[in-house]
């Protein structure tokens, strides 16, 4: 079955108020929003004729993990769970992100671990100039070097996590990693890179990081966008005062919509965002996540997977049963809290998993 996905007036939606709210808009940020319009348009243009081709659903989007190497150890991090051992090589990674891309994928977020822990990564991904790179980082290893080549490379809008005032980025990610931010976020508005922020949303920052306050603060240092991010309660790692209950959704849910329209600053609320217009994007349809042992799973927060990207072609991996089953059974599935359907339906997933061959992806 082949899965539509209309794109085009949505991102041009998103990179007009990305780009454009200031009045006048700069002559770099107009060229700037123009060539990622056209990274956007030819991209979807080439995944539509890939999957009519192939009679498959090709993601939009690729969430890849490229390491599992971190200078901080942050709370609530989905990375800790897995093998460090037999991560993928530099060659590798571009290898992928080519193949990927010729596919139709024209949109990839690198996470990790701390993608800035390879010193390769900006001038790869710079070189491949038919997709649009959000690079996630926590902002403690950009320096002056990375940042001017982040101002040259059009392509690639670094993402810097960060959780609210300093003592709430110190409690998840360390002492003293709050200045460390501020640094990273006024090297990036001294050379004038557009940039955006994530924050995990959890029950103790929610009204800190939903403050106009503390968003009028970020778009002056120069952040135009922005992904709030539930807390996932993974077992292992778990912080039960973390947990958002149903009042903190609901907040949530309000306070996003309030601030979309009264806050410059832009708002992607996830996983919220992923079920507004239909079902559960993952296995393919809508995105896939590659983790850095070269695993490719249907959602970042669900680790399973049936094929390595080592030995089968994405293709191949996107055709498999697993990703066909976790399709048909989430993408129509009703989600009333808005919440990761995998992640919360785990059992269902294991069992679909067991009924075709794929794994769990975490260490043992």
């Amino acid at each position: 079955m082949i899965i539509k996905h209309k794109t085009n007036k949505y991102f041009y939606i998103a990179i007009r108020k990305l780009f454009l709210k200031e009045f006048p808009p700069s002559f770099n940020k107009i060229i700037h929003a123009f060539l990622i319009l056209k990274i956007i348009l030819r991209g979807e243009k080439r995944r539509l004729k890939t999957q009519n081709e192939k009679s498959t659903p090709i993601p939009y989007a690729c969430i890849f993990s490229i390491t599992w190497k971190c200078n901080l150890n942050c709370i609530g991090c989905y990375a800790k769970h897995y093998p460090y051992e037999n991560q993928l090589k530099t060659h590798e990674i571009k290898k992928i992100i080519e193949q990927s891309s010729s596919l139709g994928i024209y949109i990839f977020i690198i996470v990790g671990g701390e993608p800035l822990t390879n010193p390769e990564l900006i001038d790869i991904l710079s070189e491949i100039k038919n997709s649009l790179f959000f690079l996630f980082t926590n902002g403690t290893l950009l320096d002056y070097e990375k940042v001017k080549k982040l101002k040259n490379a059009k392509n690639i809008i670094p993402i810097i996590s960060t959780e609210g005032n300093d003592s709430f980025v110190d409690l998840r990610r360390g002492q003293g990693m709050g200045e460390k931010i501020n640094n990273a976020l006024n090297l990036l508005k001294s050379q004038n890179v557009i940039f955006g922020f994530s924050s995990m949303i959890t029950h103790r920052n929610l009204k800190e990081v939903l403050s106009k306050d503390w968003f009028n603060s970020l778009w002056t240092y120069g952040a135009r966008f922005g992904f709030i991010i539930d807390y996932i309660p993974f077992p292992k790692t778990i912080d039960k005062t973390l947990i958002l209950d149903i009042e903190d959704m609901k907040y949530k849910k309000s306070k996003i919509e309030e601030l979309n329209n009264k806050s410059k600053i832009t708002l992607f609320n996830f996983p919220e965002n992923e079920y507004k217009h239909s079902g559960c994007k993952s296995a393919g349809n809508g995105f896939i996540h590659i983790n850095a042992n070269g695993n490719v799973e249907p959602c970042p927060f669900s680790h399973y997977a049936a094929d390595n990207i080592r030995d089968k072609s994405l293709i191949d991996i996107l055709n498999s049963n697993f990703f066909k089953e976790i399709r048909s059974e989430f993408q129509d599935k009703p989600n009333n809290h808005k919440s990761c359907l995998l992640f919360y339906n785990d059992d269902i997933v294991k069992k679909i998993a067991n009924d075709t061959n794929a794994f769990c992806t975490e260490k043992n």
